[in-house]
């Protein structure tokens, strides 16, 4: 089933609620006014009968019955209405009744029946009550012709019938119209969204400025334009850098592979050729791995297995395995921790590798001769690891950038083979999953400090207690 536009969904919408809302309206004013019409008729009468009563009370001691149907009948014809009256006595012999009220042939009640009763005998509206005159009950009957009330409630009813279908179709058009009208800034949103496509994501809509739902609908997408655009430039970059550093080992594999095979050569040469080719496919694997890494922290899928660890001892598990890597460069390597028994919510595998990237870090980028120094404490409840070196420094230039993928400093990381500038980014992204800050202060020429400080400590395990 094909769907309609929004716009033709709005003005059925609009229609629909319309016909509603002006059915309710024609039926509210036509009882309305055929209420107000008939309690205007009922008081009048009401106030007939009391003038009635009071006439009746003057008029019955003396009169006889000719001279009180001469006094009624000047009366009735001097009041307004007054020509609709008639009034019997208890027996039910008429004591009054007027010309009017004869060619309508009201009967007068049976004795029993005498109520106060307001009643519709088309065309008229009969009030009928007993009065009291010396002492004798008599029934009086006045009623008002509604011909006129009844016309024109009929014209007020068609008048409604007639004037509402207009209504619908004249603000059926307008709904129409102006449904039309909102819409026209989202379809010239909709128009350049559509133009919009990886060559051209640095484009943004236009915001209109009327502080409602389509300014916000205009600024969350540019928001989102923005996002697309930062991560696209990040993916581009990130696919050019990979394919650069990939690009190195692989030509010297096969440039090794090729001098090997070009001539004939002695078992020396080809076990070098082949250490050297070796060396590369192990630190291509590297760089594969690291690559594997941060692409699945983009995707979501690396999930890490969080459960309570102690921080000092997985430092410690980092701290034994950079000894080597000191001790390679004859650098002064040293851990100093304060408190042995910190426990928070982490990952064991990958906090290990978070302090290894940092000592590799300080390492890596320290001269032989130089010191390293390592620094864990708690403090006000907040488990911090400081890392400091007396390395080559990062310039103030390229602090806000170490953090990046493949960012590599001229003198800070150029220099080294060994670094593809991913070490960095892996333990940002691993800091980020554990919730805690990690960040750098660093002088050129002086060395560098880097810092993590974690969530406030959890409680240890029954398990670690017990032993």
């Amino acid at each position: 089933m094909m769907r309609l536009p929004i716009r033709a969904r709005l003005t059925a919408w609009y229609l629909v609620v319309l016909c509603f809302c002006l059915a309710i309206l024609g039926c509210l004013i036509f009882l309305g006014a055929k209420e107000n019409i008939t309690k205007i008729i009922d008081n009048d009468l009401r106030a007939r009968l009391a003038a009635t009563r009071s006439f009746l009370e003057e008029q019955i001691p003396s009169d006889s019955a000719q001279q009180l149907q001469d006094e009624f009948q000047e009366y009735s014809s001097s009041q307004p209405g007054g020509e609709l009256l008639q009034i019997s006595d208890e027996s039910g012999m008429w004591v009054f009744q007027s010309l009017s009220m004869q060619k309508y042939r009201i009967p007068a009640p049976a004795p029993g029946q005498r109520q106060s009763t307001i009643q519709t005998v088309y065309p008229l509206r009969i009030l009928a009550d007993t009065a009291m005159a010396k002492g004798k009950p008599y029934f009086v009957q006045i009623a008002t012709d509604t011909t006129k009330f009844n016309l024109f409630l009929q014209q007020l009813k068609w008048l409604l019938l007639i004037s509402t279908p207009l209504a619908i179709g004249l603000a059926l058009a307008g709904g129409y119209w102006l449904s039309g009208r909102a819409l026209k800034p989202v379809k010239k949103i909709t128009v350049t969204a559509r133009s919009i496509d990886a060559d051209e994501l640095s484009q943004r809509l236009e915001v209109p400025q009327t502080a409602d739902e389509l300014q916000f609908l205009a600024e969350t997408l540019n928001q989102m334009l923005a996002r697309i655009e930062t991560s696209f430039k990040r993916i581009t970059q990130f696919t050019a850098d990979a394919s650069h550093e990939l690009r190195t080992p692989v030509a010297i594999i096969r440039t090794t592979a090729e001098v090997a095979l070009r001539q004939k050569r002695d078992e020396t040469a080809y076990r070098k050729a082949l250490q050297d080719i070796l060396d590369e496919a192990r630190r291509t694997t590297s760089l594969i791995d690291d690559l594997l890494t941060l692409a699945r922290s983009d995707a979501a899928t690396q999930q890490l297995t969080l459960s309570p660890v102690n921080i000092a001892e997985l430092i410690e598990v980092a701290y034994s395995k950079a000894e080597f890597l000191a001790a390679e460069k004859t650098i002064s390597i040293s851990l100093s921790i304060a408190l042995r028994d910190a426990w928070i919510e982490g990952d064991r595998e990958a906090l290990v590798r978070l302090f290894l990237v940092l000592f590799d870090n300080a390492i890596k980028y320290t001269s032989p001769g130089g010191k390293v120094s390592g620094v864990f404490d708690v403090l006000g409840g907040v488990p911090v690891f400081e890392i400091r070196d007396s390395g080559i420094g990062i310039a103030a230039q390229d602090l806000p950038h170490v953090f990046e993928r493949f960012y590599q400093a001229d003198k800070a990381r150029s220099r080294n083979r060994d670094g593809f500038g991913l070490g960095l980014a892996i333990a940002k992204w691993i800091a980020d999953a554990h919730e805690a800050a990690i960040q750098v202060e660093s002088v050129e020429g002086q060395g560098s400090v880097f810092t993590i400080r974690f969530p406030c400590l959890s409680p240890a395990p029954q398990e670690a207690m017990s032993e």
